[in-house]
């Protein structure tokens, strides 16, 4: 029972044309599972964020919730290393809390989806180990109002996997800072 919800985690969250590149090999995996509005989901992240020590990616669609921002802000002050990618459209929101990052020094970069369309991720790494992924973009609607999930899976090699996808995406897309 335990491989096969393994198996069915690892096809939600790889996509079935990876799963079979992604074999957990005897690895646990920890999964918590939040919805909103108003579920713990802005809170969950604000927690991976403090606790994390080396460094956290983000490819977030829509980021415009200034408490996760400034979580954010205090984890590059205590020296975690910090990139962000927004949605290119997205980035131009004045709402948007990409411009805050930068001026802080965290680096931010603004990226167009692949196919021309919308970079629609929205997950985060935390130090290797951890990935919060979900419809749940960093925003005050998707906390308040929005119908939205987030699940937190702890294992490192699921992490690898999002982590080799963040590299990609991060040179594809243009440094504004």
């Amino acid at each position: 029972m335990k491989r096969l919800l393994v198996l069915i985690l690892s096809f939600v969250l790889l996509g079935c044309n990876q799963l079979s590149q992604t074999n957990l090999g005897g690895e646990s995996l920890k999964a918590a599972v939040y919805f909103s509005p108003r579920g713990g989901c802005r809170r969950a992240v604000i927690k991976l964020i403090d606790r994390s020590k080396k460094f956290i990616d983000v490819a977030m669609f829509s980021f415009t919730d200034r408490k996760i921002a400034k979580a954010l802000i205090r984890a590059h002050d205590r020296g975690v290393r910090i990139r962000v990618i927004i949605d290119h459209e997205n980035g131009k929101s004045s709402f948007c809390v990409g411009p805050l990052l930068e001026k802080h020094g965290i680096k931010v970069r603004y990226k167009k989806g692949s196919g021309g369309g919308l970079m629609h991720n929205k997950y985060a790494i935390y130090d290797g180990k951890i990935v919060s992924t979900g419809s749940f973009n960093w925003t005050v609607s998707a906390n308040k109002r929005n119908d939205e999930n987030l699940i937190i899976v702890k294992s490192e090699k699921i992490a690898n996997v999002y982590e080799r996808n963040f590299n990609k995406l991060w040179k594809l897309a243009g440094l504004t800072n």
